[in-house]
């Protein structure tokens, strides 16, 4: 099966020849995760991180063991959507918009930012998804094509696109556990749901790496350079994604006998116009919910193509993304074998946020005594 972007690939993206470029040797010039192909045609670079440069926030976290005495950082993106590493210390170097937004989400999370505990991290912006034709299994591997920042912390943080390999499951669980943690922005007019960055912590290493706390991946998909003048809210991105592996699922369920629960699921679309310009691709005319084969030319090809093609199809409703999150999290207890011992041991590194060492907890005053 092609590759296929995302929705509104970031123009200022290098192309990836995938996947056959991956398949060239390239040299180990940056430490990547075992389960991260560098492409072949795109040499490593070092990454600046200066607070002054950068344009929004995408995440927040602390990291548990601190490095170099900080506890908080930042992830950030540049002018062309590059993923920088902030520490919270630099945080009054931030330009305005970027200090109101961070202020924005820590009010409207009312709760400190998670911790991760961690020796090496990467971070990726994942740019394009691909589900491998004819796997043998049910919860298969997915590829993500895209952009390595790491590993980190270190003093050689590079930048490398390539190919991150994971499961079917590793991608819904990353997103379904990562979503009370997306960083909030101001919600806009035209927006349905309060704009969010999400990110997926996904596996990069076997479950024996992982537990040293390392090979853990930050993943989030990238965002249309056009559609970053005021935030990297990449919710249609994320509901994109899970679409495309829960229909993957789905169809797996139907043609193999898998879990009747999922084969029957109700299953929405993040976008429905653009599953109205797939449907008319596919040579069918759109008639409000009803999709019908398009009237086929005379002769024996036009008739055997009418006959393979003669129902009509009805055109699926659109969801918002919390409505994607909701059906990964009912799927996930049906895929043999879930959790794996890799999805155990990657969770357990995410632990909930507290208060920073020597905050005295605040006191509420006496209530007054009912009258």
């Amino acid at each position: 099966m092609e590759p296929t972007p995302l929705p509104g690939p970031r123009a200022a993206a290098p192309p990836l020849d995938c996947p056959s470029g991956l398949r060239q040797p390239v040299a180990a010039s940056v430490s990547t995760p075992r389960y991260f192909v560098p492409h072949a045609a795109s040499p490593a670079e070092p990454v600046p991180c200066d607070a002054a440069e950068v344009v929004h926030v995408v995440d927040a976290f602390r990291l548990e063991p601190a490095y170099l005495g900080e506890s908080e950082w930042f992830v950030c993106t540049d002018v062309v959507g590059q993923l920088q590493l902030i520490p919270g210390s630099d945080r009054a170097r931030l330009p305005a918009s970027v200090q109101a937004q961070l202020a924005h989400h820590e009010v409207a999370a009312g709760r400190p930012p998670r911790r991760l505990a961690a020796t090496e991290l990467f971070f990726f912006s994942a740019e394009m998804v691909e589900h491998p034709a004819d796997a043998e299994g049910f919860n298969d591997p997915v590829y993500l094509y895209g952009t390595l920042t790491g590993p980190w912390p270190g003093n050689t943080v590079m930048r490398v696109p390539g190919q991150l390999t994971v499961s079917r499951g590793d991608v819904l669980a990353g997103f379904a556990h990562g979503a009370q943690d997306a960083f909030r922005y101001v919600k806009d007019a035209e927006s349905r749901e309060a704009p969010s960055a999400y990110h997926a912590l996904l596996p990069g290493d076997r479950a024996e790496h992982l537990a040293q706390g390392r090979g853990l991946v930050l993943t989030y998909p990238a965002v249309p350079a056009e559609l970053q003048a005021h935030n990297f809210a990449n919710g249609a991105q994320v509901a994109n994604v899970l679409h495309a592996v829960l229909a993957q699922l789905q169809e797996d369920a139907r043609t193999h006998n898998g879990p009747q629960a999922i084969a029957a699921l109700d299953l929405p679309v993040a976008s429905r116009a653009m599953a109205i310009a797939e449907l008319e691709v596919r040579g069918f005319e759109v008639k409000g919910d009803i999709a019908i084969p398009r009237p086929t030319k005379g002769g024996l090809v036009g008739k055997l193509a009418g006959w393979l093609q003669s129902e009509e199809v009805r055109v699926p409703r659109e969801a918002p993304l919390s409505e994607f999150l909701e059906l990964a999290r009912r799927v996930l207890p049906m895929l043999p074998g879930w959790p794996t011992e890799t999805e155990r041991t990657l969770r357990a590194h995410v632990l909930a946020g507290t208060l920073s060492p020597g905050t005295p907890a605040p006191r509420m005053p006496p209530r007054a005594p009912p009258q």
